[in-house]
């Protein structure tokens, strides 16, 4: 007689979420992203990477410190750089996963359904904070209990991968790109 144990639901193993992070390094003036697809035991199963450089000032219309932003605000070079690099990111992605999934840093819920705009269960992981738990919030349409998302999203909570897979992401990057100026992160974590 076989030993009973508690089998990984079906549509967990066979199911794939994919892992966004875009980094601004504003000393660079450039987007670092990533996409990482794991499978429902957080196993990696593909990592896509690219860059953005962000549009230098016009030097020739002025050489003047004070006027840095005039030409391209930071909030223009972010709503135009993310979309930019996370579509170079879906494009160059072999994969076709079940569920996306992205933190705060990337935008408001509103800006990322519009912007991003992915035909596929779209969650923002807001890490804890303080007495404050973690929270997993749908920007579009959450997945009925009946489609894959659904069991995936679950699963992947109940094994504790909703913010680790961001840290491994965010290695990455940082072994792929270590001409950046990593120091800066924080800078970008505070906007």
């Amino acid at each position: 007689m076989p030993v009973p144990y508690r089998r990984t639901p079906r549509a967990a193993e066979v199911g794939q979420a994919a892992y966004l992070d875009i980094v601004w390094l504003g000393a660079d003036r450039v987007f670092y992203g990533g996409l990482l697809i794991i499978d429902g035991k957080g196993q990696p199963l593909e990592f896509v990477h690219n860059q953005v450089a962000a549009p230098l000032e016009a030097q020739l219309i002025t050489s003047d410190e004070s006027a840095s932003g005039l030409l391209w605000p930071e909030r223009m070079v972010r709503q135009i750089g993310i979309p930019l690099l996370t579509h170079s990111l879906f494009d160059a992605c072999r994969r076709e996963p079940d569920l996306l999934v992205c933190l705060p840093t990337l935008g408001t819920p509103e800006f990322c359904s519009a912007e991003i705009a992915p035909s596929l269960p779209f969650a923002q992981v807001v890490p804890p904070q303080d007495d404050l738990p973690m929270e997993w919030n749908w920007i579009n349409t959450p997945p009925s209990s009946a489609m894959r998302a659904t069991i995936l999203s679950q699963e992947l909570v109940r094994r504790g991968f909703t913010i680790e897979p961001f840290e491994r992401l965010q290695d990455a990057l940082r072994l792929v790109y270590p001409q950046a100026s990593w120091n800066c992160l924080a800078e970008y974590d505070d906007a």
